[in-house]
C-alpha cells in the first residue's frame, strides 16, 4: 500500500520535480521534453510525477509561472528600495541584468520558449502579469513624478527591449572586440532615458 503523502512530502517533491523539469527543458529543447525522462531523471517510475502533475503541460505551465514569480521578486524588492524614483529606476534595471546573469536557466525559460498550448493556466498568467507590470510600474513613476513625459507602457518597453537586446547579446556571445557589457549598458540607459527625459528652460 503507498505511503500516504503529507502536504509537506508533496511540496517537497513538486519542488524537485520543477527544478529538474526546469533544466531539461531548457537544455534538451521543448521537443525532448517529457514525462518518461523527467522521471528517469529523478529515479522514479515513469507513472510517479502523474502523482503530482496532471501533464506535461501543467508541470511546464508550473515552471514558467516558478520563474516569472522569482523574476518578479528580485524586481519587485528593487522597486521598494528607498529613493528617488530614478535611483529606484535604476536599481530595478540592475535588478534585471542581475537576474538574467545569475538564474540564466529560469531568464531563458521566461524569454527563450512559447507559452504552452492549451487553456492558460490562471498561475502562469498571474505571474507572468506580475513581472510585466513590475517592468513598466518604475516607468510610471518617472513619468508620474515628472522625470520623463510620455506614454508609460511605450517608455517602458522601448528602454527593456534596449536593456534585454545587450543582455541578450552578451548572454549568446555576441558582443564581440573589447565592448564591455556594463559600459555598454550604461550607455544605452544614458541614449534612451535622455530620449524621453522632461527638459528644463534654458
Amino acid at each position: 500500500m503507498p505511503r500516504v503523502l503529507t502536504e509537506t512530502d508533496i511540496a517537497g517533491f513538486r519542488e524537485r520535480l520543477c527544478e529538474l523539469a526546469t533544466r531539461i527543458y531548457v537544455e534538451r529543447g521543448p521537443e525532448n521534453f517529457n514525462m518518461r525522462l523527467l522521471a528517469s531523471e529523478m529515479g522514479v517510475s515513469a507513472m510517479t510525477p502523474y502523482r503530482y502533475f496532471k501533464d506535461k503541460e501543467e508541470i511546464l505551465s508550473a515552471i514558467r509561472a516558478r520563474a516569472f514569480n522569482r523574476f518578479a521578486d528580485q524586481l519587485e524588492r528593487a522597486l521598494a528600495t528607498p529613493g528617488t524614483p530614478p535611483e529606484k529606476s535604476l536599481a530595478v534595471g540592475k535588478a534585471y541584468i542581475r537576474f538574467a546573469l545569475e538564474e540564466q536557466t529560469c531568464f531563458r525559460l521566461i524569454f527563450d520558449f512559447n507559452e504552452p498550448k492549451g487553456t492558460p493556466v490562471p498561475e502562469l498568467a498571474a505571474a507572468a502579469a506580475r513581472a510585466k507590470a513590475t517592468m513598466t510600474t518604475h516607468i510610471h513613476m518617472m513619468v508620474k513624478e515628472g522625470y520623463f513625459h510620455g506614454d508609460p507602457e511605450l517608455i517602458g518597453h522601448v528602454l527593456w527591449a534596449g536593456l534585454h537586446g545587450v543582455v541578450v547579446l552578451h548572454l549568446s556571445g555576441k558582443l564581440y572586440g573589447e565592448i564591455d557589457l556594463f559600459k555598454l549598458l550604461e550607455e544605452v540607459r544614458r541614449v534612451l532615458r535622455g530620449a524621453y527625459a522632461v527638459k528644463t528652460p534654458a
